[in-house]
């Protein structure tokens, strides 16, 4: 699991209101959150939301509430409030134990802890409010393959079909990047021979060379790191868009459409942090997996702390030293 995703839907009878929203972030990091509230009176605003929905419809019917009740005077200052309450009651549990908190949960399919953690997060808002949570945990390729989708239906079929008819193109396996959707980088930053993080959607006539060197692609959406060999601008509607090559193995080049406001994945230690997450990950004899909980990396203000922390205790020793032996 990279990433994690919890959607939420409350009920506040103290302040009569409806409150729908989510928190999405990567394993063990601080989420990103958004939420939108709703009086009572307007709650049938909210009667197109429900929590089954995959993440990218979530989103945008999240949107579709906002515009809506932007457009009813004073209404949207309650979402504004309740956002800045959100921003504060994170900040005061602190961003990253929340989302590590949120991430265990998860992996253990614990929604129940979920729940009562978000519950806590609404306590001074709204006491004794009605929360219900549905969670899901996804890969950077679920979530690549996911946005694959999404993007491609609105670039429509016969688009693509034209640009993917080209002599250079037709017989290519198509690929997606590995999108990275909180701190990926746009496609506009990368450059021809840099390492392209794909996963491999249609491996065309191509498949028993792909099998070769992936021996589990038919079982799962398999990644790989490619090559940027190629990058041009295209116009599809009112889309201008990149389609790239991308050498896969020796002698395979892939073809791949993309937006520029994809976030793609950039961290080259991906692949090596997920070869150790497979190993530490595997299962028990009792059939559990075992999680392994990784902690940021401290920040330069948290080392300057325990810099500033034992230079002060080390003056106190030396002091206390310096006065036993007068």
């Amino acid at each position: 699991m990279d990433l994690y995703f919890i959607k939420v839907r409350a009920r506040s009878k103290g302040t009569a209101e409806d409150i729908v929203g989510y928190f999405f972030g990567k394993t063990n990091n601080a989420p990103e959150y958004d939420f939108v509230v709703v009086p009572l009176r307007y709650s049938n605003m909210l009667d197109e939301i429900t929590l089954e929905e995959n993440l990218s419809d979530f989103k945008e019917k999240i949107e579709g509430v906002r515009s809506k009740l932007k457009e009813v005077t004073g209404v949207y200052d309650v979402t504004l409030a309740f956002l800045a309450y959100i921003n504060n009651m994170m900040n005061r549990r602190g961003k990253i134990p929340l989302g590590i908190e949120f991430s265990t949960a998860i992996s253990e399919s614990d929604n129940e802890v979920i729940r009562i953690v978000v519950q806590n997060l609404f306590e001074e808002w709204s006491p004794k409010m009605d929360v219900v949570v549905r969670t899901q945990g996804m890969s950077l390729e679920e979530y690549s393959t996911l946005t694959f989708s999404t993007v491609y239906d609105s670039f429509g079929d016969e688009n693509i079909k034209k640009i993917y008819s080209r002599p250079d193109i037709v017989e290519l396996p198509e690929v997606f990047p590995v999108i990275d959707p909180i701190n990926g980088t746009s496609i506009v930053q990368f450059d021809v021979e840099d390492k392209l993080p794909v996963v491999i959607l249609d491996p065309g006539k191509f498949q028993k060379d792909i099998v070769n060197n992936i021996p589990d692609f038919d079982k799962n959406k398999s990644s790989v790191e490619g090559t940027l060999i190629s990058k041009e601008i295209v116009k599809i509607r009112d889309n201008t868009l990149f389609l790239i090559k991308v050498e896969l193995f020796d002698g395979i080049i892939a073809k791949a459409l993309i937006s520029p406001s994809l976030k793609i994945l950039s961290d080259e230690t991906y692949f090596l942090k997920k070869k150790k997450r497979g190993a530490s990950g595997k299962e028990r004899e009792d059939g559990k997996t075992t999680i392994r909980v990784e902690v940021p990396s401290s920040t330069g203000s948290e080392l300057l702390i325990a810099f500033i922390t034992t230079t002060l205790i080390t003056a106190a020793l030396l002091i206390i030293t310096y006065l036993f032996m007068k």
